[in-house]
């Protein structure tokens, strides 16, 4: 092939092969196939990535839209396989991944095997996420409640882990898992990673090297685990492959685990974390029809809130009684009782008499004065300022010294709030009570969520 891959089209095959784990265990991984087609693809403009991971990670995005072709600015030594082992783990199902090398014209492009039995699958999953599961559930029942619906109601095809040849893939992927009701590694474990992304849940696709089994990596507790529900179908029991660490896993699993560590590093990092552990705890952190958009600066709008919120106060706001005293006139109705009650209690001001600027961007000194008051520190008794408000969280035990430089090392946006909104939910107050301790008494978060992130 010629170096921008358009002059010849051709077409690799990685190919398969039927290893055998052990006496119980065969294990079967559905064909990958990159065509290098020169055919048309979307008008959209090309995009720019800074590596394959954040190159994968969009078109994972893009899948879940529903559009399968992403055209990108890709550099001579971009590795299209590398692209596709992170986009498998992101978004798994059976599919053909077709690839143009160019620095021109480069795109990727997903093909299902069959798009109506995706689609088929995919609905399925987001029947069975809110059938199967609740908000009343914590995070460890709802990952146990998909491991026993697959446990129950999925057999392991021993026909297509033997007939790989000749199988037509539907075992091979979440469709045979969820609708057939049969199906190999791959579909199960697609087939988990598909009804977690209905639920919410951070889960991903692993495969060994071989690429001869498959299970899935969840985030629990703040750290990255694994679930194998192939295992316990095939051999194990009920849950000794349910949310297992590395280090027992890897007694009789291999996979790359530098590949699943730069992944989950970079989609589960500290902020991801600090947002998805508060939204877990009464709603402290939540998003709009945009998502969590952590990525965006926070605004003064939205520090009052989680300053009410960390307060234990905000069903007292919500009852909109200090509206009608309050002086700003910029405020957005559904953002007006929470600055009011912050108002009144002496704890936040305007940017002049008759203006709040709700939409200004905070800064880390900003937001940090607001989490020390939560906590009951004063600035009238000199025990912080807002000039040192991150010196001064040090100082006190708020935070620690590799958590002060990781967050004051980063551009403030909602991801670092959501981490320092975390960190000051353990913190303790001047009396040496944690706040998450005193939210819990007030009835704001419930103990059972409170453990489940934390203990």
């Amino acid at each position: 092939m010629s170096a921008g891959g358009q002059d010849k089209p051709a077409c690799f095959i990685i190919e398969r092969s039927l290893p055998l784990n052990s006496i119980k265990r065969y294990i079967a991984v559905f064909v990958i196939v990159a065509c290098l087609l020169p055919i048309g693809v979307s008008a959209a403009e090309p995009l720019s990535f800074a590596n394959e991971l954040e190159a994968a990670e969009a078109f994972a995005d893009m899948l879940e839209r529903g559009e399968n072709t992403l055209r990108l600015n890709a550099p001579s030594d971009f590795d299209y396989m590398l692209c596709y082992r992170y986009l498998s783990m992101l978004y798994r199902d059976a599919y053909v991944f077709e690839y143009i090398p160019s620095t021109v014209n480069a795109y990727i492009r997903i093909v299902y095997n069959d798009k109506d039995k995706h689609l088929k699958a995919e609905a399925e999953a987001e029947r069975l996420a809110g059938e199967l599961l609740n908000e009343s559930m914590s995070d460890y029942e709802k990952y146990f409640a998909i491991h026993s619906y697959l446990l129950e109601n999925c057999e392991y095809d021993m026909h297509a882990a033997l007939n790989q040849a000749t199988e037509t893939g539907d075992a091979f992927s979440a469709y045979g898992a969820l609708v057939d009701g049969k199906a190999v590694c791959d579909g199960i474990s697609a087939a988990f990673a598909m009804i977690c992304r209905y639920a919410g849940l951070p889960c991903i696709y692993v495969a060994s090297p071989e690429m001869n089994h498959s299970w899935n990596a969840v985030l629990y507790k703040g750290e990255v685990m694994y679930i194998d529900t192939t295992f316990d179908l095939t051999g194990g029991t009920a849950d000794e492959y349910f949310i297992v660490g590395e280090q027992q896993l890897s007694s009789d699993h291999q996979w790359d685990a530098y590949l699943v560590k730069n992944l989950t590093d970079d989609i589960w990092d500290n902020r991801f974390i600090g947002a998805y552990s508060l939204s877990r705890v009464g709603g402290l952190f939540r998003g709009s029809d945009k998502g969590w958009e952590l990525d965006r600066q926070p605004t003064r709008a939205e520090a009052a809130i989680m300053l009410v919120r960390f307060l234990g106060l905000e069903s007292e706001a919500l009852n909109g009684e200090n509206v009608s005293e309050m002086p700003f006139k910029d405020i957005n109705p559904a953002h007006a009782p929470y600055i009011a009650l912050l108002y009144k209690l002496g704890l936040t001001n305007g940017t002049s008499e008759t203006t709040f600027s709700p939409d200004k961007a905070v800064s880390l000194n900003d937001y940090m004065t607001f989490m020390l008051r939560a906590l009951g520190y004063s600035e009238s008794e000199a025990q912080f300022a807002w000039e040192s408000a991150p010196e001064d969280a040090l100082g006190l035990g708020i935070i620690d010294g590799l958590e002060y430089d990781y967050i004051s090392s980063l551009v403030f946006d909602r991801g670092v709030m959501a981490y320092v909104s975390l960190l000051t939910l353990t913190a303790s107050d001047p009396n040496g009570i944690p706040l998450c301790d005193r939210l819990v008494q007030a009835g704001v978060i419930e103990q059972k969520k409170l453990e489940e992130i934390f203990f």
